[in-house]
């Protein structure tokens, strides 16, 4: 995807639509051009239900952002940098359940007065995710979610050529995933905008 029509759309479209029209869909730059698979939508489509069975999330709340989506970060902070290979790939989980439960378990560990980043935790709980990213074995909850994903982090490689970490963000709802990056979407757009004034 060209970055110069990118931040073109990124000028004239508001930014519902550029959420709409970049961040949702099958169409994962990942598969099409740094994996080059020839099916690449039945490829993701693939992945997702990879997920879906191993993590018990409908397959229809499972989705890549960020580089991994488009080549190009949309963190405001990331100013468009290229997907490398020392990216990760940013995974949205739609769950309320899971959200729920690493919640909870992050308000037991407050209590126990666990020695956390708790600044980084609130801040994205207050954005209504949690980012499970690495997590520290320090309660049942977080150990049973280790327990899943190392079971089956080598069949990313395996099956779908998957080198690159994965970076679970789990929401509570889609209204919190579009939010979330409408307020991003909307920060690049002033940052743009500047650079032309």
């Amino acid at each position: 995807m060209d970055l110069d029509k990118v931040q073109a759309d990124f000028l004239r479209t508001s930014p519902k639509d550029i959420y709409m029209n970049y961040l949702q869909g099958n169409d994962v730059w990942y598969f099409s051009e740094y994996l080059k698979k020839p099916n690449y939508s039945k490829s993701y489509d693939d992945f997702k239900r990879f997920i879906a069975s191993n993590l018990g999330v409908s397959f229809n709340n499972i989705c890549v952002i960020g580089s991994c989506k488009l080549g190009y970060s949309l963190a405001p902070s990331k100013k468009f940098k290229t997907f490398d290979e020392d990216s990760d790939i940013d995974l949205v989980l739609v769950s309320n359940s899971y959200y729920n439960k690493f919640w909870d378990a992050y308000f037991d560990l407050y209590d126990q007065r666990a020695n956390l980043d708790y600044k980084f935790i609130a801040n994205n709980i207050f954005r209504r995710f949690v980012s499970i990213k690495n997590p520290e074995p320090i309660h049942p909850s977080l150990t049973d979610w280790i327990s899943k994903v190392e079971k089956f982090n080598k069949d990313y490689q395996t099956l779908f050529d998957i080198k690159h970490e994965i970076n679970y963000r789990i929401y509570d709802s889609w209204e919190s995933v579009e939010r979330y990056h409408i307020k991003g979407i909307t920060e690049i757009q002033h940052q743009l905008r500047k650079t032309i004034q």
